[in-house]
This record gives C-alpha cells, structure tokens and sequence, in this order.
C-alpha cells in the first residue's frame, strides 16, 4: 500500500517519477481523477472489504461452534433419554433390522436369547407381529415362545433417514387384569342373567332383551310347575332341584331352537312361541300336548316317576308392549289358573277384579290397624232356652261408609294374607276389654273365642295366651277356646300338645264343626276337648234327612260316652229345637236364640238369664 502512495504523491504534484525497471508507474496518461479512484479501489476499498469477510467468517465460525456445542449437548441428552428410557425403543432400518438398542431394549434381547437360545438381529427374531412389518403403523405383538408377554410396538418413522424408531409398550399385564376383568364381568353376567340351577337366561335377562324383536303375533306364556312345593316337602329341596333341571331339559326339546326359554324365580318359566309354530292349534291343545308330563329322577337305586302339574298363563299382544308388561300380563293371567282351569288367558276384566281384590284387601287391613274391630256375641242357651255362654263373632266397622263387614268378606282376605295370628290376637284382647267393662246391668256368661291351626303354632302368641291363663286362673273360666276342626293344623301333633297344656291349667277346649274336618275321631283323645259343637250342615237337615238325623245322634252318644258336653250350632226352628232336644243336646245355638249383635244390644232383656252349663 506504501508503495502505491509514492507514485499517487507525485502524480498529484504533477512531477514526473522516473521508470522503474523501465515501467513507467505514473499512468502519465491517465486521468488524476480516475487514478484517485483506481488509488482508492486497490489501497482502501478491496482490503476493508477482506477485512469485513474476514470479520463476518470469525464471527460466523464462533457462533457455528457455539451452536454445535448446543447440539451436541442436545444430541447427548436425547441419546441419554433414549437410552434409560423404560419403555424398550429399538432403532431400525426398513427391513427391521435393529442397528440401535436402548437399555431396555437391550435388556428385552438378552432376556429373549436366554429363553429362546437364539439370535435377535432383527425386530421380527423378537416379536410375533400382528401384520407385516414396515407399515409403520402401531399394531400388537408378542414375544416369540411366550404369549403372555404382551407388547404395542408403536412406529415413529423417520423420513430423513429412512429408519423407524419403534418403542415397545409392554401391556401383558393390563391385559391380564383386562382378562381377569372380563371373566369377572362374565361370571356377574351369567349371575345376573342366568339361573344357576338350570343354566337358563332368567328374568333379568327376559327384561333387557332387545325392543327390536317384538312380541307381536306371538303368544307369550308363563308357566309354573304347581305341585313343585309338595315334592320339595316330601322328598326335600335337592330333589325338587333334579325335577327343575330335567323339566327345562325336556321344555328345551318340546320347544324350537329359534324360541327362546327363560326360567323365572321359583318354578316359573316363559317363552315367546310364534304363532306360526302353533300350526293352527290352539294355544291351550298345543300346551296340553307339547308340556311334559312326567320326571324320571333317580333316587338311590331306583328311579321315582314324579307327574307334573302346570299352570299357564299367557298372552297375546296385539300391539307393540314391553317385556315386562308382557310378564305382567301373563302373571295376571297365571294367578286366575286353577287345579279344574289350569290354562288362562290374560283379560282386562282380571285385571280389574284384581285390582278390586287388591282394594279390598288393603281396606281389610287399615280397617284392622286401625281399631275398627268389632265383637258381635251370639248367646249359647240351654234346654230351658237359658243363656249359658255367647260365641264372639267379629265384624269391621267401616264407619266411612257406615257399614259392618261380615265375616265372608274379610276372613278369607285375613287367610289368604296370613293374617290370621294378629287377627286372633285383636279378638283376644278386645275380648278381654269386653270382660272388664262388661255391663253391670247383663248378666255374664263365658264367652268362646275361634282359633285355628296358625295361631297355636305360632310361639309369640302360644306363649302369651298360655301367660294370660296361667296369670289369671279366672280367665280360663270367662273365655272359652272353640277351635276350627276343618284347618288341617289342626291335627299337628304340636297344636296337640299345646291345646293339652291350656286345658291342663284349666281352659275349656272346644271342637268347632265337628265332622267336618280332618281325623275327626282321633281328635277327641288327642285334643283335650271337653265341647263338641255339631256343624250346622247336618243341623238344617235334619227334620228331612234321616241319614243327618242318625249322624247327630251317634255324635250325641259319642259325646255322652266321652262325658263331653254338646252343642248344636245353626237351629233357627222351633222343631229342629225340640228334635235335638229329644235326641239328648244339651246346649244350642242359632237365629231361633237371636242372630249376633254387639252386647249392647242384649242389655236389658229380661228374658236373659245366666247358667254356667259348660264347667
């Protein structure tokens, strides 16, 4: 650059510089101005801008430097992550040969090589895939000789390098809990829609299938095996048990395999039979023939042929209903059956006296929870037409329609509910009440209370009973026990037993409609009576029939033979008085004596006197 300056020194002064080498170095015939520039250009601007580009590339090259140092920090980091990551991740060309292992991977291939005894290059040595390998698309797998090593390869392919990074997601043991989870929710399912016993779909299931399939044209029945019960209480549960199991059996083969049989709680089954399959029977001749008749169950070395007894009731829908209305309807229809009518279609006028049945029975129960019992009394007269004892006789009081129930209309409600003991107790302690406040004006005279078999039975109330006599021996002279000779109970050896231990503290026990009912003869050893009350039905013949006129007096004799005390119920004559009289009756009762009124209405009678017959 100094050696430009000389030659540019004197060309600006405009003095000659002598050649150099014989080069003239002056540009003698150049422009100054243009020499400046050329000057200029050579000496400042090229070595600035090396100078500059020199500047840039330090600069350029540091921070190139600086940023490679980033990425391998970066790199060594990922390479770290990669490398103790938990999940097993391999690095793979495109034909799944495993150029790169991280520890868990590598830890999967020695593993594998230890129980396999072979080579694991490639991805496919490992695992047996699902689909073909390089479809990059996540799919399951599972370790070559152990399928219960569950794994989702998921595929992160790289596009630069043509490499597939796969990660190795081990799921054998969600998938055990899954399967275990799904055995669980079988066994529920089978619990919950399947009878244990028969192994058939049950109610549940009955409930909860599809709306799609209607049940229009197509009789929906019920049935029920009615005399399972008394095979399960002579022979015992495990028998009825094998009867259930072959009666479903053999209901299967009378039905299609394209209709569908549930078994109901209890001995109760349903199916929907289309009514093409009737092949124009009718629905009742086609139960008849197709329902089976007998159950061959094996007992110990022999085979017991046990006879069926079935109940129906069925339905058939005419527009679209739900299962359980369909069920509905044919449990409607099932209770109307019968032992003379044991098939019975479902009709809207069962409905509707079910529904007045079922009014009738809650109006029976309020009536009674709410102390609406009444105690008519009906007198017990002697020979000289003396009262010697009433008969209680209840009635309800609906005081909302002012009217008195009569026994008709409410003890078979009280039968048929089971009602029965807290119904005798009521009339035991109003019966008591009754005594208490007995009219001072009336004179008074034993009153006999009915009992049947269920009562007796019962502890609670055996037990209380026996309390009140035995607390208070004046009782067992005041009340008197009749008890109901038809009720089969009757005849239990317990009731028996306990009837002995009332008329042993001194209680007067009464055979109600004698001859009427169960053992009649036997009775009167075992029950401890010392009254024989002769049923009206042979009473109202017996001016007319001298079969009815020969059975009272042989009841008459048998009495006296026993020492035991007679009475005839239900005389509304003066003849059949004086016949049963002539015959050696003591006692009587019925309409000819007065009908049942409460005690009140005897108050005040002059004709009324009081005579203890019955001691």
């Amino acid at each position: 650059m100094l050696f430009n300056i000389v030659p540019y020194i004197f060309l600006i002064n405009n003095q000659p510089l002598s050649p150099l080498a014989g080069v003239d170095i002056t540009l003698p015939e150049t422009h100054t101005y243009i020499a400046s520039l050329l000057f200029l250009f050579f000496n400042f601007c090229i070595p600035l801008a090396v100078l500059r580009v020199m500047s840039s590339l330090e600069k350029q090259s540091s921070s190139n430097l600086q940023q490679s140092r980033k990425l391998n920090k970066l790199v060594h980091q990922y390479q770290e992550i990669f490398n103790n990551g938990g999940t097993p991740s391999f690095f793979c060309d495109e034909q799944g040969r495993i150029l790169q292992a991280n520890k868990a991977g590598r830890k999967l291939i020695r593993k594998f090589k230890k129980a396999q005894h072979t080579h694991a290059d490639n991805i496919e040595d490992i695992f047996e895939l699902s689909s073909p390998f390089g479809k990059g698309e996540n799919q399951s797998a599972t370790i070559k000789g152990d399928s219960d090593c569950e794994f989702i390869l998921q595929f992160a392919s790289l596009t630069h390098h043509q490499k597939q990074l796969i990660h190795c997601h081990d799921v054998s043991s969600m998938r055990k809990s899954t399967r275990e989870l799904d055995a669980i929710r079988k066994q529920q399912f089978e619990k919950l829609y399947t009878n244990e016993l028969t192994l058939l779909k049950n109610h549940n299931y009955w409930r909860k299938s599809d709306t799609e399939e209607t049940i229009i044209n197509k009789h929906v029945v019920l049935l029920k095996l009615s005399n399972l019960r008394d095979i399960n209480l002579r022979y015992g549960h495990s028998v009825g048990d094998d009867v259930l199991r072959d009666v479903a059996s053999q209901l299967k083969k009378a039905l299609s395999s394209s209709v569908e049989l549930y078994h109901f709680p209890g001995a109760k089954f349903l199916f929907a039979l289309p009514n093409l399959q009737l092949a124009g029977q009718n629905i009742e001749t086609w139960l008849g023939r197709q329902l089976p008749r007998y159950s061959v169950i094996s007992l110990g070395n022999e085979d017991r042929n046990f006879q069926l007894e079935w109940h129906a009731g069925y339905a058939i829908p005419t527009k679209e209903i739900s299962p359980d209305t369909a069920v509905e309807c044919c449990t409607i229809a099932l209770s109307q059956c019968t032992y003379q009518i044991p098939f019975a279609p479902f009709s809207a006028n069962a409905v509707r006296v079910i529904r007045e049945n079922t009014q009738h029975k809650d109006k029976v129960k309020s009536l009674l929870d709410n102390g609406c019992l009444a105690l008519f009394l009906q007198p017990q007269v002697d020979t000289e037409e003396h009262v010697v004892s009433y008969e209680v006789l209840a009635r309800l009081n609906d005081r909302a329609s002012n009217t008195i129930l009569q026994p008709a209309q409410f003890i078979p409600v009280v039968e048929e509910n089971g009602w029965d003991i807290l119904f005798t107790q009521k009339v035991i302690d109003g019966t008591v009440e009754l005594i208490t406040s007995w009219p001072k004006n009336l004179p008074f005279a034993p009153l006999a209370i009915n009992l049947s078999g269920p009562e007796l039975l019962s502890d609670v109330f055996y037990e209380k009973l026996l309390r009140r006599f035995s607390e208070n021996p004046v009782l067992c002279k005041q009340i008197k026990l009749e008890l109901t000779e038809t009720s089969v109970l009757a005849s239990h050896n317990e009731t028996k037993r306990r009837l002995k231990s009332l008329a042993n503290i001194g209680a007067t026990i009464i055979i109600d409609d004698f001859g009427t009912g169960h053992a009649s003869l036997s009775q009167l050893i075992d029950m401890s009576a010392s009254v024989l009350k002769i049923d009206r039905e042979f009473i109202e013949s017996i001016e007319t029939s001298e079969r009815h006129r020969k059975i009272v007096e042989m009841t008459v004799n048998l009495a006296k033979s026993l020492n035991m005390k007679t009475v005839a119920e239900g005389v509304e004559t003066i003849a059949q008085f004086e016949a049963l009289q002539a015959m050696g009756v003591t006692m009587f009762q019925g309409y000819l004596f007065g009908k049942p009124a409460p005690v009140s209405d005897w108050v005040g009678q002059e004709s009324i006197h009081t005579h203890h017959a019955i001691k």
